[in-house]
């Protein structure tokens, strides 16, 4: 499944939700951001986690050049 325009880290980048033989993953295929999740998530649950994620980067990264000291 795709979610268009849902990184948390780079913002504009399609976020792929897929399965491979290590488990359930995300990945974003324009910054390489990837989370691994548990089985058995669905649509709904991943797009909040993806909003979740989005306000953790938010929250870490400065505002402006001039909030770093």
């Amino acid at each position: 499944m795709l979610h268009f325009k849902a990184c948390p880290k780079c913002v504009t980048g399609t976020v792929e939700h897929n399965r491979d033989s290590h488990g359930t993953y995300v990945q974003c295929l324009n910054c390489g951001f990837m989370r691994d999740l548990t089985d058995g998530i669905s649509g709904p649950e991943l797009t909040h986690l993806l909003a979740v994620w989005r306000n953790d980067f938010a929250a870490v990264e400065p505002e402006s050049a001039d909030a770093v000291a």
